[in-house]
């Protein structure tokens, strides 16, 4: 958009409009998070959408300052003393550590502090926590009625959503599942769906949980539920430290993400068994993690590459395991069939054999013949079915008949497979979806991640890169520890400018560092 067209679209693009527009979308943010109809919470967020959108597409040199002063306020959700450094360098840098930044960028640096400071939030001194709203909403109604629910983790969440939708039949149905940032209001959508029958809804959820996990089984003796709730326990604390670690950096999210799912769970789970004190034992945790756990290492992966790898090694270890059985051909003892799953041949690898044995009763002695490979377990059996006892034609008027233990046996393993294929497949969406900032998306027939551009620009990530660097969040504040390269949408403009500052003041001799002030 050049100069002229962003005067006619209504939009003042100067330094002016774009501190009264972003204010004015704090506060919608802030205010969202505590609708309880969802018909107003969802035009509020089209409204926001609006309003955010006109900004990012509108000319470069705007879209840029915007995009670096939402980075400077999530900043101070996700790690408020980088945030606070960043701002009293910004103003109160040395002489040998002049500020990389422009007077406008300054500016965006002392509002963005200036809003997240107001009301009762106070001086931030840890990371931000989470709020969770899902909409629930009729796709063929006259009016936009539905339900909205706020909720303590996705967890809940979706387990909200899937009560709902179990009563519901074949209903079209439209629903959202969102995670609010408390102190920047930044909205990250998790799961979407559009006209979807409320059965297909219950299946993907399903699916979902399958990998993600969900409310945990009660064993019945005490020493082996105790043993349990100790476990989530343990979880609980490595994940709330990952959460909670100044360099976690970019996986800090999907790391808070997980912490309210198992503090949920956890709560849960204490109920079923009758423990006592867990409010109390878990708020503990939470002490020890933000006292305690910056002096530990960063943790390098987060529990989205956990699962996508668990799915993947449960998979292989099952393909290759594979499943054999024997059994007597229906009308000739003298024939015996093998049949069964090998890694051998990816393409077919259902196989059938048959053994026509010389000496009745030796299964050792005899003729070996293959029936054939196939691609899947039906078609294993269909052949199977049809096979004779002789060696002529391979369908005549005597085919075989597969004994019932046999085809479920089989049938058993081709749907564990099925199932290890889809967790695999449902465990590489989420964890492309989360961190890519789109939502995984679910129509009619089918789901899809969505990362062609569903989402509007005002749910993106913040963090877009403002100058050509490959430097990245990682390389700010090195741990010496061989970390994943996030993708290039993930870098962090203000901290990017950071780490470039830093280097310079290095080479700079003697250098003081400035007593910290704050605005």
């Amino acid at each position: 958009m050049d100069d002229i067209q962003a005067r006619s679209s209504g939009h003042d693009f100067s330094e002016t409009g774009m501190r009264w527009a972003y204010e004015g979308l704090y506060q919608l943010r802030q205010h969202v998070i505590s609708i309880e109809s969802a018909t107003e919470y969802l035009r509020l967020h089209r409204e926001m959408v609006q309003l955010e959108s006109a900004w990012l597409t509108g000319p470069p040199k705007w879209a840029l300052r915007w995009r670096f002063l939402d980075a400077a306020v999530q900043d101070w959700a996700n790690d408020p003393d980088f945030a606070r450094q960043l701002r009293d360098e910004a103003f109160y840098g040395s002489f040998f550590a002049p500020p990389n930044l422009d007077g406008i960028e300054r500016e965006s640096l002392a509002q963005a502090a200036e809003l997240v400071h107001c009301g009762a939030l106070g001086e931030l001194t840890e990371t931000s926590s989470l709020a969770y709203i899902a909409t629930y909403t009729y796709t063929h109604t006259a009016s936009a009625t539905g339900d909205l629910g706020a909720h303590t983790s996705w967890w809940k969440a979706r387990e909200w959503v899937r009560e709902r939708a179990v009563t519901d039949s074949d209903t079209a149905v439209d629903m959202t599942v969102a995670a609010h940032d408390v102190v920047s209001g930044k909205r990250h959508l998790l799961n979407t769906a559009t006209a979807i029958p409320a059965t297909e809804l219950v299946t993907e959820l399903d699916r979902l949980a399958a990998v993600l996990g969900g409310a945990r089984e009660r064993d019945g003796k005490p020493f082996v539920d105790d043993l349990h709730y100790d476990v989530l326990c343990d979880d609980y604390r490595a994940s709330m430290i990952a959460a909670r670690h100044p360099r976690t950096g970019i996986r800090r999210f999907e790391h808070k993400l997980y912490t309210d799912d198992l503090r949920d769970q956890t709560l849960d789970f204490a109920a079923g068994i009758g423990r006592q004190g867990t409010v109390e034992e878990l708020a503990g945790i939470d002490r020890t993690a933000r006292q305690d756990g910056a002096d530990l290492a960063a943790v390098g992966s987060s529990w989205l590459d956990q699962i996508a790898e668990h799915a993947e090694r449960a998979r292989e270890r099952l393909f290759a395991q594979g499943i054999e059985v024997h059994y007597p051909h229906a009308h000739d003892p003298t024939l015996l069939i093998q049949a069964g799953h090998s890694p051998v041949d990816d393409v077919d690898p259902w196989y059938g054999w048959q053994l026509r044995l010389t000496q009745l009763g030796d299964e050792h002695t005899g003729e070996l013949h293959q029936i054939g490979r196939y691609r899947s377990c039906e078609e294993l059996l269909t052949a199977l079915q049809n096979r004779t006892s002789t060696t002529g034609p391979a369908y005549d008027a005597t085919p075989d008949v597969v004994p019932a233990e046999v085809a479920t046996m089989l049938r058993e393993f081709g749907r564990q497979l099925r199932e290890l294929d889809t967790n695999v497949a449902t465990s590489a969406t989420l964890r492309t979806a989360i961190r890519s900032g789109q939502p995984i998306h679910w129509t009619r027939n089918g789901k899809q991640s969505n990362t062609t551009g569903f989402t509007a620009p005002g749910e993106r990530d913040p963090a877009h890169k403002l100058i050509e660097t490959p430097a990245r969040e990682s390389q700010c504040r090195s741990t010496g520890q061989e970390r994943a390269q996030p993708p290039p949408s993930e870098s962090n403009p203000i901290r990017d400018a950071a780490r470039k500052r830093r280097e310079r003041t290095a080479r700079q001799p003697n250098r003081t560092r400035p007593r910290r002030r704050h605005l």
